[in-house]
């Protein structure tokens, strides 16, 4: 039984690299596109940085969930509530800013 559980254990991981490989190659190959990414969508097209802290909040703690899952495989671990708040303030914050920018607007 436990050279199952080893098998299934690798089959997730070369799963999960093919995938991350087939992510990479069609971002450097163009395929995704990410012009943009960063950019406010009010015409304007100017930085975001709402944008990017929703980014870097969300990437901190998947990996950081990953961490957890790599260092004991054996059960999916809790989400710890710092990260939750930290996601969902994170969340507030973008979604604060495009509720205003969007009553600005309509105010003009």
């Amino acid at each position: 039984m436990a050279g199952l559980t080893q098998v299934i254990i690798w089959e997730v991981w070369v799963l999960l690299f093919a995938l991350f490989a087939v992510l990479a190659l069609h971002l450097l190959t163009g395929q995704i596109n990410t012009s943009g990414l960063f950019m406010r969508k009010d015409g304007a097209r100017t930085f975001s940085p709402e944008r990017v802290q929703l980014l870097l909040a969300t990437f901190a703690a998947a990996f950081q969930y990953l961490n957890q899952v790599v260092k004991d495989p054996s059960h999916l671990p809790e989400v710890a509530p710092r990260w939750i708040a930290l996601v969902g303030g994170s969340h507030a914050i973008y979604l604060g800013h495009r509720f205003y920018l969007n009553r600005s607007d309509k105010k003009k």
